[in-house]
Formats: structure tokens, C-alpha cells, sequence
């Protein structure tokens, strides 16, 4: 299933998570998905944030602790719905969903600080206590939750802690004001934090993905190898069971390269396997996957398409392995044999009957004389 995570679209969200920039995006968006998969941990910190604001309420049923409790509950009802929307896949995505959420998760980090002020500052000990209390499990429950974006997850945390600390203040216990001697402290350290949090995190993420990649791409070329082809083919003609599409299936078979590694060696032969595999990959359409699958044989699979769209990938691919063959005198006589199966509409297929058909196909057009296409 697609991530359903997307990178903010406004500038003043999009600030707040650019610590990752140089990572690919996808590894990025493993990273922001921190904020977004975990309604247990949004149940968790309303409930938190609900008793300490009733608990003012009453003890001091003021407008102001009050309000703070209606604040509470209206922020975390649309917390609680974005991240609804983000989890539930049936459901169409809201436009600025990603900004909205972190917007609103800015907001609630700031109403957190506001209200814990207001504790402070209402001189009740009770109260205090368990509002700091409150406020500190709370910025290292943001340090945790969100350390893929430490940027945000330290914001949220200075929104939390800083009304606490300057509120120390405007109430009559000088003691308390050790807070703001303490602050400086308490926020590097949690950067610190949240920074090698945020690394080994990033270092896990890579990890996975560089082992993703080695384990569904094939060496020599860079391109897909047979577990990674087959993981595709898997999931389109899943995906194409349940829509009017039609699918095609190239399977690629190099002629003459045998006699290639016999005269000149195998540096030779993996070289024209690699430009074999960059041409292709140049040739096909953005949303078509290009596999090796053993020595010379490729195979190329192109959704939402039909014998014509084939049919013309397969003329560029032979043209052009016929210049590249021209302009290298050595490979002389190489050539490909390409056989298309067409998955039409509505037609149950399983990966193998796909597979099988574009191979014999492949097979007649080297019977046909090579270095041409035929349809299966």
C-alpha cells in the first residue's frame, strides 16, 4: 500500500521538516511518518491532557482553566479526525492534510505550555505538581514520537516548556523560578537527544532500504533482478484484477552474446549487459519496470498498456541496440528476441501464465529469424 504520508506543501510547515533533506524520499517519508501512525499514543496523551485540565477545572473553575479545557478537547477532536483520515486508505486524502496535522500538533504542544502556565501561576502546589508533571512526560513523549523530524519534535517542546519556565515569574515562590536557571540545560539535552535519536533512526531506515535494494535489484546492472520483477508483477495484475486496464509483459533474450563472451571475455559481456540494461531503462515509459533475470534475459512489464504501446518499446529497443551494435564493430551479429503477452481487461492471469506466455512468444520470434518481436 502507497504511504499515505506526503511532504508538507506550505513553506512555514515545510520548514519543520527538512532536517533530512539529503536522504532519498522515500527514506524522508518513512522518517515524517512519526507524527502520523500511532492513534494509540493520540488516545494516550488526550487522556493525559484531559484529567490535568478537569483537575483544574476543578479545583479553580475559572474562565481561563475553562477555557483551556474546551481548547483541549476541540484539538484533540480534530487531531483525532486528520489522523483518522490519514489511517484509513478507503477514505479520499484532504488537501494540506500533512500540514494540517503538524499545524494542529503545534497548536495542542502550545495550549499544553499555555494551560501549564496558567497551573503555575494559580500558586495551588497540587495543581503545579501535576501540571509540570504533566508538561515533562510530554515533551519526551514528542522527543520519541517524533524523532524523525527532530526539527518539529523540538518545537513542540519548546512550545510545551518555555510558557512553564517564564511563568515561574508572575507567582510569589522564588524557588521556583530555579526553572529558567534549569531551562538551558533541560532543552540541550533534549536536542542532543533528539538528535542521536533521529540518527540511529535514519541509520536503521538506510539499512533497510540499501537491503531492500540488494535483495529485489540485480548487481551487474542496477536494474531489477527476479524476486523484484515478480514482487511487481504481483501486485499489477492484483491491482489489475479490480480495474478495465490491459497489462503487457516483454520478455527480452540477447542474440549472439554468447559468441560476444567467447571472443572477447566476460568484462565484455557484462559491459554490453549493462548498456543493454541503461538502454532499455531510457527507452521505457516512467511507470515501467526493467528486470534482469538471469545471464542475458530481461523482462520489462508495462501497466495501462496495449499491444500497440508494446509494440513500439519493442521497435525502439531492437533500433536501438542496432546503432549501438553499429557504432561497436566487436559485437557485430548481436541482436534481440522479444516476446510480448497481453493481459486483457478483466482476465484472471496468474504471474506464471503471464511469464510463460511472453517466453514462448520470445521463442517464436527467434524462430522467425530473431532480432524482431512476436506477440503470445
Amino acid at each position: 500500500m502507497p504511504n499515505p504520508v506526503a511532504f508538507p506543501s506550505t513553506p512555514f510547515i515545510r520548514w519543520f521538516v527538512k532536517d533530512n533533506e539529503g536522504l532519498d524520499q522515500g527514506t524522508r517519508l518513512k522518517l515524517l511518518e512519526g507524527p502520523f501512525t500511532s492513534r494509540a499514543a493520540l488516545v494516550a496523551a488526550g487522556m493525559n491532557t484531559l484529567l490535568i485540565c478537569s483537575v483544574a477545572v476543578a479545583l479553580h473553575p475559572t474562565v481561563f482553566f475553562i477555557s483551556w479545557l474546551v481548547a483541549d478537547m476541540v484539538i484533540w477532536i480534530i487531531r483525532w479526525f486528520l489522523l483518522q483520515r490519514f489511517v484509513a486508505s478507503d477514505k479520499p486524502r484532504i488537501r494540506y492534510a500533512t500540514d494540517l496535522s503538524l499545524l494542529f500538533g503545534l497548536i495542542w504542544a502550545a495550549e499544553i505550555g499555555i494551560g501549564t502556565a496558567g497551573c503555575v501561576i494559580s500558586q495551588d502546589a497540587v495543581l503545579q505538581v501535576l501540571a509540570c508533571t504533566s508538561a515533562v512526560s510530554m515533551t519526551g513523549a514528542a522527543a520519541m514520537r517524533n524523532q524523525g523530524v527532530p526539527r518539529y519534535a523540538f518545537m513542540q517542546i519548546l512550545l510545551m516548556d518555555i510558557p512553564m519556565k517564564l511563568a515561574t515569574l508572575f507567582q510569589p515562590e522564588p524557588i521556583l523560578r530555579v526553572l529558567i536557571l534549569q531551562a538551558p540545560m533541560y532543552l540541550i539535552g533534549l536536542w542532543v537527544l533528539l538528535n542521536n535519536l533521529n540518527a540511529n533512526l535514519t541509520k536503521a531506515y538506510v539499512a533497510e532500504a540499501q537491503s531492500t535494494h540488494s535483495a529485489t535489484h540485480d548487481k551487474l546492472t542496477g536494474v531489477l533482478n527476479r524476486l523484484g520483477i515478480l514482487n511487481i508483477l504481483t501486485d499489477s495484475l492484483s491491482a489489475k484484477a479490480n480495474e478495465d486496464k490491459r497489462f503487457c509483459v516483454l520478455c527480452l533474450d540477447l542474440d549472439g552474446f554468447k559468441k560476444i563472451n567467447d571472443a572477447h571475455g566476460h568484462a565484455a559481456g557484462d559491459s554490453v549487459l549493462v548498456s543493454f540494461s541503461a538502454m532499455i531503462s531510457r527507452l521505457v515509459r516512467k511507470g515501467d519496470a526493467v528486470a534482469r533475470i538471469g545471464g542475458d534475459e530481461f523482462i520489462v512489464t508495462m501497466p495501462d498498456s496495449d499491444k500497440a504501446s508494446a509494440s513500439l518499446i519493442a521497435e525502439r529497443i531492437i533500433k536501438n541496440l542496432d546503432e549501438y551494435t553499429g557504432s561497436n564493430p566487436a559485437y557485430d551479429g548481436l541482436g534481440v528476441s522479444i516476446g510480448i503477452a497481453e493481459t486483457l481487461p478483466l482476465e484472471f492471469s496468474s504471474v506464471e501464465q503471464v511469464l510463460c506466455r511472453a517466453d514462448i512468444a520470445m521463442y517464436n520470434a527467434k524462430s522467425a529469424g530473431k532480432n524482431c518481436f512476436r506477440f503470445g
